[in-house]
């Protein structure tokens, strides 16, 4: 089944704020975008008028909006023929039902701190297949930037309505003094990533630096990037590391554990599947030199600095379309992208959010077991 003009209609007003009206000289040039033909007004008229009488829009001085029922039916259809269907509006009826559910569960990773979002929009040349994302990192930039600040659910979804989609917080608070997470990232060089044992390989990193914080009393929590990686966050109190550059003291701290991972995975119990890359060392803290690292897990430091910034946990990849979810630490190793996905994730929002509490631990053992 192929999108019809109706069905173009329904997904435009459908993305917009509730009650806000569009009108048809808009409708009319975003319709014939996407159809990849021009609509004559006439035909555009004859089809609000027929979505009008059967309730699933309204129509007034303004223009028009689509009503609940006109809401329900294109997500009905989507499940039909949502790949003809504006891509990046997909997205945003997506994002606009899935942040409303599970705005709780993202907003302690928002408040207090700068974030910056990704917006989307459509592309240019193929509004169906792809969007244009932009990365917005401030609310305002004149007469000076100022940082975007979201601290409450009303505040999100503005956002949300203004075509936001993806989160990404800052690792620190607005004062920039320290971070407030230690966030580990892992990604598979580029030809371990096209090899089906490339996620495989980052899940067992994981579940190896995780085992290896807890053994240094610091309590771990990790997730996945949303797309290929997965992160693992901790929370160090900060009183307790010799004074300095904080930041550099925690890229410092990625790279010793870095080397206590490789060491430690050479001994230990290696699933089968990827016993040929430990063999001929399986990670890498080096984030130059690309080329070289194609077949290694990089363990990533480079957030850990002033304006560095990490996708929040709960929130929507905007490549992907996945979720950057909490993970079951008892699950880790068995872990599959598609659990990823925003319905799913909705509905088990409240259990998964209990795998990512972040809380402040003594880094005292874990700095000595490191050599700092």
């Amino acid at each position: 089944m192929i999108a019809t003009v109706r069905d173009r209609i329904l997904l435009l007003l459908s993305i917009k704020e509730a009650g806000k009206r569009i009108d048809l000289n808009h409708i009319l040039e975003k319709v014939s975008r996407d159809e990849g033909r021009k609509i004559e007004t006439s035909e555009l008229i004859q089809e609000l008028d027929s979505l009008t009488k059967e309730g699933l829009i309204t129509s007034g001085q303004e223009g028009y909006a689509i009503t609940h029922e006109g809401l329900e039916k294109i997500k009905e259809r989507l499940a039909s023929i949502g790949g003809s269907l504006n891509l990046s509006y997909r997205m945003m009826l997506v994002a606009r039902e899935y942040y409303s559910q599970i705005a709780d569960q993202i907003m302690p990773f928002l408040k207090g701190r700068p974030v910056s979002v990704v917006k989307i929009f459509s592309d240019d040349h193929d509004p169906i297949h792809k969007i244009k994302p932009l990365f917005v990192r401030y609310a305002r930039y004149k007469p000076k930037p100022i940082f975007i600040s979201i601290d409450s659910k009303e505040v999100l979804m503005r956002y949300v309505d203004d075509h936001a989609v993806d989160y990404i917080p800052y690792v620190h608070g607005f004062d920039m003094k320290e971070p407030d997470w230690l966030v580990i990232d892992l990604d598979a060089g580029d030809e371990l990533k096209s090899r089906e044992e490339g996620f495989l390989a980052i899940k067992f990193v994981a579940k190896e630096i995780s085992n290896f914080l807890e053994e240094n009393e610091v309590l771990p929590a990790v997730k996945f990037s949303g797309s290929r990686g997965i992160q693992v966050w901790a929370a160090l109190d900060n009183t307790k590391i010799p004074k300095g550059d904080l930041f550099a003291a925690y890229r410092s701290l990625i790279q010793k554990i870095q080397k206590k991972i490789e060491d430690r995975i050479s001994t230990a119990q290696v699933p089968a599947e990827i016993k040929h890359l430990v063999e001929r060392g399986l990670t890498t803290s080096s984030v130059a030199k690309k080329e070289e690292r194609s077949m290694k897990v990089l363990i990533d430091w480079s957030s850990m600095k002033p304006y560095g910034d990490v996708r929040a946990p709960f929130s929507l990849h905007y490549k992907t379309g996945l979720i950057s979810c909490p993970i079951d630490p008892s699950r880790l190793m068995s872990f599959n992208p598609d659990e990823a996905k925003p319905e799913r994730v909705s509905r088990e929002a409240e259990r998964l959010s209990r795998y990512f509490e972040v809380v402040k631990s003594d880094p005292s053992l874990l700095l000595k077991t490191c050599g700092l």
